[in-house]
């Protein structure tokens, strides 16, 4: 078979998405299928196809664009910046899509609900598409702007347009793939919620190369640690979303009562500052180890005795089932997906989200009981290597994409089949142009022209018609 596996983000540095994608391509193509990887390159300001020569400049494009995205014309861009940025950014990766070629694939596997439904939108003619949801696109921007705006409240960012403009494109998302695939209840739950019937969503949690975890735990950790002090550890992005202000917290708690431990926090993002600042005004800064973003968190994690995964949302974080494989009962903020990867007491440990109190007194618990510890990390090892294999969960996948395939063979008979959301009529909004009669204008001759003509279909416009009417939802 051979497949595409897409994302809107970054390829190489979106954290879980890239180890999702680089395992499962990893895997499929150790059983003898063809697999391309499709994404942005941040540096460059590209999309392009992983290791080979194929590339289009998103900049260029976007600066074409622009000019003529003007909010007189077309004022429900501009109700909030953040939507006018994810429009325009969108409509530059479909263009990079078609111009890299979607036709020649058995089948496309999408890694979240903005490139899902944009591939479907620039495909001329149907290719099976499945889609993974690992997130929940509208609650985690939230927590983005909570992270700018500390008073901002649920109720009063769900009143913005912003809100609304992410539920819009998570409903056309979901609605644009053949199946879905996601890693947890809670995100299927969320799924059915858009309208997507059951049948079309299949749960299928994250597995992990075991072979390749226990090579990458036998070498040398990239961080040495001495002192014989208790090893608290944190791996991740440092942003709002990841509750790594609850995990500090909750240490200058435990500070109070003892002082043998330390702490490793492993990873970069916009809140190092305020995070370090946070920590010198509890007095912890000195219990505290900022590593960086380390090559092999395996290694690392056998110097660790507790592991903390705070976020505020998260779906089933690849780092928890990584301390379970080192024998560490990890301690998880009891939301959203991550309760379904442990069992309280047993092979994990579980607090309110946002709740440092709780926190600290699970990690006063944990730093006290040496045998405990052993024997949940005991217990939380043996069901991560029973229920987090990578082979069971690449099988399965394989099996979805089967479905997929024989799904869109259906259709093609012409048997009828679910009319799916975005492929029924939504108008056109005025002043609304195909990219090639807007690019064949301004530059005549321009070889971008005669690609985006044959590849994208001939009633492909910007702005998407689509997207009107989201903020009266």
């Amino acid at each position: 078979m051979k497949i595409l596996l897409v994302t809107y983000w970054g390829l190489t540095n979106m954290g879980g998405i890239w180890t999702y994608m680089k395992q499962l391509s990893d895997k499929l193509s150790e059983q003898g299928h063809s697999v391309t990887l499709m994404g942005s390159h941040v540096e460059s300001n590209t999309l392009y196809l992983l290791n080979q020569e194929s590339y289009f400049d998103k900049n260029a494009y976007y600066n074409t664009l622009l000019p003529y995205l003007d909010p007189q014309r077309f004022p429900h861009l501009y109700l909030e910046h953040g939507i006018f940025s994810f429009e325009i950014g969108r409509y530059v990766f479909e263009a990079g899509a078609a111009v890299l070629g979607l036709e020649d694939y058995d089948l496309i596997h999408a890694q979240d609900s903005i490139s899902t439904y944009a591939l479907r939108r620039v495909m001329k003619n149907r290719v099976p598409l499945v889609s993974s949801i690992h997130g929940a696109l509208a609650r985690e921007s939230y927590y983005e702007y909570k992270g700018i705006e500390p008073e901002l409240t649920k109720e009063k960012y769900e009143s913005r347009p912003i809100w609304s403009y992410f539920r819009r494109i998570e409903q056309l998302g979901a609605h644009a793939a053949d199946l879905i695939l996601v890693s947890s209840k809670w995100i299927g739950q969320l799924v059915n919620e858009l309208g997507v019937i059951p049948e079309r969503i299949h749960t299928l949690p994250y597995g992990i190369n075991l072979e390749q975890y226990n090579d990458k735990a036998a070498l040398p950790s990239p961080v040495q640690l001495g002192g014989g002090h208790k090893v608290i550890m944190y791996a991740g992005r440092f942003e709002y979303i990841k509750g790594v202000h609850v995990l500090i917290g909750a240490l200058g708690l435990v500070h109070r009562s003892r002082q043998d431990w330390v702490c490793v926090l492993a990873g970069s993002g916009s809140l190092l500052e305020e995070l370090r600042s946070q920590a010198a005004a509890l007095g912890i800064q000195g219990h505290l180890v900022f590593v960086g973003n380390l090559d092999n968190i395996p290694a690392t994690l056998q110097q660790a005795d507790i592991y903390v995964q705070p976020s505020l949302q998260d779906t089933q974080p690849y780092s928890v089932t990584e301390a379970q494989l080192a024998g560490i009962a990890p301690i998880v903020a009891g939301t959203t997906g991550m309760p379904e990867m442990v069992k309280h007491g047993e092979t994990g440990w579980i607090f309110p989200a946002e709740d440092s109190g709780g926190l600290a007194e699970l990690l006063l618990l944990l730093l006290g009981d040496d045998e405990l510890r052993g024997r949940t990390g005991n217990q939380a090892r043996k069901w991560a290597v029973r229920c987090r294999s990578l082979d069971v969960m690449t099988e399965g996948t394989l099996k979805v994409y089967r479905k997929a395939v024989g799904k869109q063979a259906w259709r093609r008979g012409g048997t009828g089949g679910e009319m799916l959301a975005v492929e029924k009529e939504a108008g056109a909004i005025q002043g609304a142009f195909h990219p090639a009669d807007l690019l064949g204008s301004i530059t005549p001759g321009n070889p971008l022209v005669p690609v985006l003509r044959s590849r994208l279909p001939l009633d492909y416009s910007v702005p998407d018609a689509r997207i009107l009417g989201f903020d009266k939802q």
